[in-house]
């Protein structure tokens, strides 16, 4: 009996580990974007992205990454 019962805890114990894994992956990949705008960095250079608009902000530029307009101070040329 405790043969059954050790195994039992083994395989608990496996799969709570799995589930934390788990979770701290999905939180961790939750928590790359704050609302509706994505931190974005690729090697040395930083963007903002607006996912709702499409809009990717870079040092005081933008640009509408949908339809190529670019435009300074945060605002698109229409």
């Amino acid at each position: 009996m405790p043969q059954t019962i050790n195994d039992a805890l083994n395989v608990l114990l496996k799969i709570t580990v799995i589930v934390a894994i788990a979770v701290f992956l999905f939180l961790y990949a939750n928590g790359r974007s704050v609302g509706r705008y994505l931190y974005i960095a690729n090697g040395e250079l930083e963007y903002v992205m607006d996912t709702t608009t499409g809009i990717i902000y870079q040092g005081g530029y933008s640009m509408n990454h949908i339809t190529g307009q670019e435009s300074t101070g945060g605002k698109i040329k229409k």
